[in-house]
């Protein structure tokens, strides 16, 4: 999907990089890229050439689509680096590499992974709890991989340590076509890189909850 100014809009997307998960996690990626070319959208991702994060950073170029990588530089000095990438942004250290992931990003969508995943995934969900950006949070969970992590975050909700609203700033799908409608469903409605905010702290009521 482009924007006004003819700007393809960049997907960040968050996955595993562990290279002894089933092959169906492969064939998710590479069937990701495709589909993301297909709509127009350039990838942004952690920059690594292995598992499912090169698979799908393989299968983007591979339909003719964009990538950008950000990678730390210890990383690619272990040799696990997308040399390939369109772009590759070598960072000092893992939070710099995940602001700079933020900063050339209008959504982010997780896909199954380890506990890097979840890490991501977790603060760009208290990101936009915080008010701290209005990008699209997705999950693409064909397999419920997530499933105990959204059963947590019920029983945060039981327990009033979550609010309701925080819980809906992600969105939880099951199918590429689903996750990828999200997506386009939020940017149609105003949402990605610099759609925020009117110079508001956010919700300060949610700090807590977030935290």
């Amino acid at each position: 999907m482009a924007t006004a100014g003819g700007h393809h809009r960049a997907v960040c997307v968050f996955l595993s990089s562990s290279e002894h998960i089933a092959p169906r996690y492969h064939q998710l990626a590479a069937e990701l890229g495709a589909e993301i070319c297909a709509r127009g959208m350039r990838l942004v991702s952690g920059g690594g050439g292995i598992s499912t994060m090169g698979e799908l950073a393989r299968s983007v170029r591979a339909h003719g689509g964009h990538t950008t990588g950000v990678i730390p530089q210890q990383l690619l000095d272990w040799e696990v680096g997308d040399t390939d990438s369109d772009e590759l942004i070598v960072t000092r250290d893992m939070r710099e590499r995940k602001a700079r992931m933020d900063a050339n990003s209008d959504a982010f969508l997780a896909l199954p992974g380890g506990l890097g995943t979840l890490e991501e995934l977790l603060e760009v969900w208290v990101g936009r709890t915080l008010g701290m950006h209005l990008k699209p949070v997705v999950v693409l969970d064909p397999w419920g991989d997530f499933h105990d992590l959204r059963t947590l975050v019920d029983g945060l909700l039981d327990r009033q340590m979550v609010r309701q609203q925080a819980a809906d700033d992600v969105q939880w799908t099951t199918t590429i076509p689903e996750a990828l409608d999200a997506i386009d469903a939020a940017w149609l409605a105003g949402e990605g890189r610099g759609a925020l905010l009117d110079g508001s702290a956010g919700r300060p009521e949610e700090w807590l909850e977030a935290d």
